[in-house]
């Protein structure tokens, strides 16, 4: 299990077109947008890229200025995208 926290900065204008472009990402959530700042989660699953290729891909979504991890948790035990129990 893999997930990040990802703080996401886009341009104010823009930032419905940047949250629906990162929601369309896979294994990607956008959970809060106020003004420019987004509240994103990356999850790796069987789908979905690594969270750090997820990542690096947000900066190339237009109208995104910035965006920067803020938390991380990953359990080496679990295979990538699969259920620990």
């Amino acid at each position: 299990m893999n997930i990040c926290g990802v703080l996401v900065h886009a341009r104010a204008e823009q930032a419905a077109e940047v949250a629906r472009d990162l929601a369309l990402m896979p294994g990607v959530e956008v959970h809060a947008r106020e003004g420019g700042r987004l509240v994103v989660t990356v999850e790796e699953t069987p789908d979905a890229p690594r969270a750090a290729d997820s990542l690096s891909a947000m900066h190339s979504v237009r109208g995104v200025l910035a965006a920067s991890l803020v938390y991380h948790v990953c359990d080496p035990d679990c295979e990538r995208g699969e259920d620990p129990s």
